[in-house]
Parts: structure tokens; sequence; C-alpha cells
């Protein structure tokens, strides 16, 4: 036997309900991988938004000769 050989003879193929539950839960994973980075990214382009907002603020305030502070 090759060692190619012996290795695949170890390890059996999944095969009817066994490789269909294997399928699904690799889509499954890959499905959650994409949600969690979708959300990363999501945030991280927040987190911009916010700060261009909060910087054209201040522009806004310092140029109406606003304090900076509320109140």
């Amino acid at each position: 036997m090759s060692d190619r050989t012996k290795a695949e003879a170890g390890k059996v193929p999944k095969r009817g309900e066994a490789a269909w539950k294997a399928a699904k839960d690799s889509i499954a994973d890959r499905n959650e991988a994409a949600r969690k980075a979708g959300m990363k990214q999501r945030q991280a382009e927040e987190g911009r938004k916010m700060d261009l907002r909060r910087a054209a603020d201040q522009r806004e305030r310092n140029e109406l000769g606003g304090t900076s502070g509320g109140g």
C-alpha cells in the first residue's frame, strides 16, 4: 500500500444523513463567521462616522464662536 492509500483507508467519508449534517454544519459555521466579520466591520464604520460627525460639530461650534461646554 502506498502512503496515500493508508491515509485514506483510516478516513472514511461520511455518507447519507451524516454527510448532510456535516455539510449543513459547515455552512452554518461559515455563515456565523461572516456574520461576526460583518458586525465588526459595521461597528468600525459606525465609529468612523461618529468621529467625523463629532469633528464636524466641533468645527461648527468653533466657527460660530460657541463654547465647547454644553451648559
